[in-house]
């Protein structure tokens, strides 16, 4: 590549460990049940690519359980769902293969234990958030969502709570939203389920972020720590821009840059980043043909 574009890969990019373990399995149950019909009840994880590769090998997302043939496989997303969905999906005949990553069913578990401690359960994150959703399915009907101290602020006097975070929720956002809450609740009980795995992303980002002259985020536009890495570069006045592939990117971003840093989200598969990779280096030599 050429010397005077040099891109920096930060340390963390590609498959967390809770996707890996889903896409793992997911490839072991097409392995195991070769022409069998397999579905997923949303998309699998926030990569529009990786889910369209699923798709041409049989794997098939789809809105509701009634579009899912009794015999037929379901994977259990990485995001979770509801239990009540499961019951449905065992009692239309639908077999399950569980690919919840292991930090959000440790969320579920701490719900359910204070729902049968009498507690009051407030989820921190986005409630339009699958995994939000399925964590909330299995606190109850009151649960509370709430994901800023403006909401927090709302949240009702009272005697006990419980809280649990969405996985990929901000730990300086949740802090502040936990103080506001720790004025409102005499006794909280708080459990930190922000994955760490998030956390180390986050500050290689940023500490990537201040050696270079541009920051490249590669990963699903509907992935919310993906979405994050990238505002969190903008918000700090460092130059970035948010792409999903490697066609998107344009080398007028990189007129007069000497370091691209590249990040990315939890879900963004490796072949993608390898043509990113690629496309940087097409773009580098470009310049040099372009130089003489």
């Amino acid at each position: 590549m050429n010397p005077k574009l040099e891109v920096i890969v930060s340390p963390y990019t590609g498959y967390c460990f809770g996707v890996k373990r889903a896409m793992s399995l997911i490839d072991q149950g097409v392995a195991e049940q070769p022409g069998a019909k397999i579905y997923t009840l949303g998309e699998i994880i926030h990569n529009p690519q990786a889910v369209e590769r699923l798709r041409e090998r049989g794997v098939e997302p789809v809105s509701s359980l009634g579009e899912i043939e009794e015999g037929s496989f379901l994977i259990v997303r990485a995001h979770g769902v509801q239990p009540e969905l499961i019951d449905e999906a065992k009692a239309r005949g639908i077999r399950l293969l569980d690919a919840t990553c292991p930090f959000v069913q440790k969320s579920q578990r701490y719900v359910r234990m204070l729902v049968e401690e009498s507690f009051r359960v407030i989820i921190i994150g986005d409630a339009d958030h699958p995994e939000v959703r399925s964590i909330a399915g299995h606190a109850g009907s009151d649960t509370i969502i709430v994901d800023d101290p403006e909401s927090a602020a709302e949240v009702p006097r009272m005697e006990k709570a419980g809280v649990v975070i969405q996985t990929t929720f901000s730990k300086e956002k949740a802090r502040s939203i936990i103080e506001i809450l720790e004025e409102r609740i005499e006794r909280l009980r708080v459990y930190d389920t922000i994955c760490q795995a998030t956390i180390l992303r986050r500050e290689a980002t940023l500490e990537l972020a201040e050696k270079v002259d541009v920051m490249l985020v590669v990963g699903g536009r509907t992935s919310s720590n993906t979405r994050r890495l990238y505002r969190m570069c903008v918000d700090r006045g460092i130059p970035a821009h948010f792409v999903e592939t490697a066609d998107e990117i344009d080398p007028s971003w990189f007129e007069g840059c000497r370091k691209v840093g590249l990040t990315t989200g939890t879900s963004t598969p490796d072949w993608v980043i390898e043509r990113v990779l690629e496309r940087m280096e097409e773009i580098s030599v470009g310049d040099e043909l372009e130089d003489g």
